[in-house]
This record gives structure tokens, C-alpha cells and sequence, in this order.
């Protein structure tokens, strides 16, 4: 258990540009499969200095070039990356970086997905792996969905314990909820640490919740959280307030009014009067209609039967729990995935207006700051805000993985659903 001391001001939720963080140059790290950036940007913003970034996503690279400009980014494939041109690249010689980590494609461990266990993006585990081996990191990170650790009766979890065993690593592996980091969302990443077993360090590597009176593990995904457990989380509210009215299919470039909350005076510094990305996607006539019956809170269960898309009309009422669902101002956001933009894909209806989330909204439920834009057509920025690490939870796990580089004391270990077998 754990209570807030005090009420959070915007240096909580403050991501600053590159320009204006003073990096630790003795704290080195490199970023793969980095997506638009959203790691890169916490550990920026936790003091550290990443000399090496990578993804395979030409919209990826754009937007992570204009935004993370003085980050050394390479577009590749990593099954054709090796460990020695990474290393050519960052002039490091293998044992001297201090932090790798990568959140490898997850479309294949999701629960929202089939869960194919032979799906080809899953083996680009082995290919982190193999990097990490060729590099020799102090720490190794990967991020990913929950699902993974039960795909296959947690086959792969004792594949990459293994591994890193094998490398002469020991790893832990928790679930971290960022709405316990000041992230305005309900999303769960597995994350992995494993350390460099001759540095001697004992710490799990996993920060302690910021927000919440919960601790790590307290709180599961696929279960009703109360709104006790949820106190203190941010809000929809507490997010995108502030962000002015727009209409389905139309882009907005300025605010609707002061900010007001901590989080929403954070995410507008270093920005001027207008707003970027702030596109609602366009939606068919019919799917207006749903969303003009519902009201705060309410779903496809409230909605009359003529008005359901024909296959839910003879769906049991338990089902599709979430589809068609109207955020409320005073919940907390649902976890953004790609799909933020469709009606039926989960609570993605925005409070009041007719119509879905914006990507600026979604953005800012992902704690990115709006000086920072997304490149690409919609559907290019629907994928990066629907994919990305949270900065502010990327941050926390900087911050504590700095902490324990630095210091080498250890912590009593977090409280995981999940060992990795010996």
C-alpha cells in the first residue's frame, strides 16, 4: 500500500524536447524497434543519452527524425542489423552500454489477437537476444503485452529467461500499469529487466507507482478495478479538457480553453496557441447515430436494436462489454490501440461530441506532449499513438534503472504473477 503526499504539479507530467534535457552522458542507451519515439522520449527525459534508435516503419522514422532530431536514427530491419554495425555506429566497444531495451511487435501475444505462437513477429524476440548478446549491455529491457506470458502455457516466458540466462544475465518480469505513472490510461505492459550478472545488482529494475494507493501487481488486467483502487488515477478529464470542439472528419488547430489541470499545463509547454493532430476520423452516418443515442458511460446495450450493426443484433447482452461505449469525463481511459478511430472497437467515443477521439487526444492519453507530432497519413498516425510506450511510464522505468546503475543498492523485489522459470 501506498498514499500520494502531495498533489502532483506540472514537473509530474513535464516531457521536455531533447534541447532542453540535460543528459547524463555516463548513462548510455539505445532504443530498438522504437516505433515514433515514445520510449526514446522518456529516457531522454530520465537523464539519459541515446546514442542509437531503429524501426522498420518509414512513417516511424519520419516522425521520430523531426521530433527526436539529435537521436541517431537508422531505418532497418533487425533480423539485418547486426551487433557489430550498431556498435560501428555508436562508437562503443561491446560491454560499454549501459541500457538496450525494445518492445518487439506484439501483434502476436495480444489478447486481442489470435495468439499465434509460430506468428513470424514473434520470433523477433530471438533477434533482441541475439543483439543484446553482440552488445553486452549493463541492463536489457523488453516491453510488451501481458498476453505473452500466458501464450502457450508461458512457453516463451521460459524461452527468454533462458536466454538471458544464457547470456549471463538474471531477469525478472512484472506488469506495470501506467495509470500508476501518471499516464491517463488503463494499459498494462509486461516488462522485462535483466540485469548483467557480474554488476552484482539485486533491483528488479521496476519504479514504484507514483499515482494510485495500489502497488506493482495489485492490479490485473481483465478485472473490475473500484474506484477506490483507481483514486488519484488522471482522469478523461484531467487529459483532454482543454482540447477544443471539433466534428467527425474535421482538424482542429486551437484549444478550447485554459489549462487547467497539472497534466494538461504539461503537455502544452512548448507549444504555442495551436494545436497539432487534432483529426477526428471520419465516420459513416450511420455510426453518428449510435453515437448521438448514447450518453456518458453508456454502450451498444443501450442502444436501440434497429441501431446495431446486424451482427450484434442477436449478440448476447455480456458480451462486447465495451463497443459502442461513451467516455465519461470523471473515468479513466481505456488502453489507446490502433483501432482508437472505429466506434466499435471499445470506449473510444469522446464524452460529449459526436464522434471518436482524436489523435491528438489519443496522444495526450499516451502522455505525449503536443509539441510533438506525428508524421504520416491517419491511418500512419493512428498505428504510431496506438503502438507507442507511454513517455511517462518509459520515464519511470529510466529513472529506476538510472537509480540502480548508479547506486547498485538493491530493492526488495515487486510483486509479479509471473516467474521466470529457473
Amino acid at each position: 500500500m501506498r498514499g500520494r503526499s502531495k498533489i502532483p504539479g506540472p514537473e509530474t507530467y513535464r516531457i521536455d524536447p531533447p534541447r532542453l534535457v540535460p543528459h547524463d552522458r555516463r548513462l548510455t542507451a539505445i532504443d530498438l524497434f522504437s516505433g515514433a519515439g515514445g520510449i526514446t522520449l522518456g529516457l531522454l527525459n530520465a537523464g539519459f543519452d541515446v546514442l542509437f534508435a531503429s524501426d522498420i516503419s518509414g512513417p516511424c522514422a519520419a516522425t521520430h527524425i523531426r521530433n527526436l532530431p539529435d537521436v541517431p536514427f537508422m531505418r532497418a530491419d533487425l533480423r539485418e542489423l547486426s551487433g557489430a554495425k550498431i556498435l560501428r555506429s555508436t562508437g562503443l566497444r561491446s560491454g560499454e552500454l549501459d541500457l538496450l531495451i525494445g518492445g518487439p511487435p506484439c501483434q502476436g501475444f495480444s489478447i486481442l489477437g489470435q495468439r499465434v505462437f509460430d506468428d513470424p513477429r514473434n520470433q523477433l524476440f530471438n533477434e533482441f537476444i541475439r543483439v543484446a548478446g553482440a552488445l553486452r549491455p549493463r541492463v536489457a529491457v523488453i516491453e510488451n503485452v501481458p498476453g505473452l506470458a500466458t501464450l502457450h502455457k508461458g512457453v516463451l516466458l521460459k524461452e527468454i529467461g533462458a536466454a538471458f540466462k544464457a547470456l549471463g544475465y538474471h531477469v525478472d518480469c512484472a506488469e506495470l500499469l501506467a495509470a500508476q505513472y501518471g499516464v491517463p490510461q488503463m494499459r498494462w505492459r509486461m516488462f522485462f529487466v535483466a540485469w548483467r550478472s557480474d554488476l552484482g545488482i539485486r533491483s528488479a529494475g521496476f519504479p514504484l507507482p507514483t499515482h494510485g494507493v495500489l502497488g506493482i501487481g495489485d492490479l490485473v488486467p481483465n478485472r473490475t478495478v473500484t474506484a477506490e483502487q483507481s483514486r488519484d488515477f488522471l482522469t478523461v478529464r484531467d487529459a483532454i479538457g482543454d482540447l477544443g470542439a471539433i466534428g467527425s472528419g474535421e482538424h482542429g488547430t486551437s484549444y478550447g480553453s485554459r489549462a487547467v489541470t497539472a497534466f494538461q499545463k504539461a503537455m502544452r509547454l512548448h507549444t504555442g496557441t495551436s494545436v497539432a493532430n487534432h483529426y477526428a476520423p471520419k465516420l459513416a452516418p450511420q455510426n453518428l447515430h449510435r453515437i448521438e443515442a448514447l450518453s456518458p458511460g453508456q454502450d451498444w446495450r443501450d442502444l436501440p436494436r434497429e441501431l446495431l450493426p446486424f451482427g450484434m443484433q442477436r449478440a448476447l447482452r455480456k458480451d462486447h462489454t465495451r463497443r459502442f461505449r461513451r467516455m465519461t469525463w470523471d473515468g479513466v481511459a481505456r488502453s489507446i490501440i490502433t483501432r482508437f478511430r472505429d466506434p466499435k472497437s471499445g470506449e473510444y467515443i469522446h464524452p460529449e461530441q459526436t464522434r471518436t477521439i482524436s489523435i491528438r487526444e489519443a496522444a495526450r492519453i499516451q502522455s505525449f506532449p503536443d509539441w510533438f507530432i506525428f508524421e504520416g497519413g491517419y491511418t500512419d498516425q493512428y498505428d504510431q499513438v496506438g503502438n507507442a510506450v507511454p513517455p511517462l511510464l518509459a520515464r519511470a522505468v529510466g529513472l529506476e534503472i538510472r537509480y540502480a546503475l548508479g547506486t547498485v543498492l538493491g530493492r526488495e523485489p515487486v510483486k509479479s504473477r509471473y516467474k521466470i522459470p529457473a
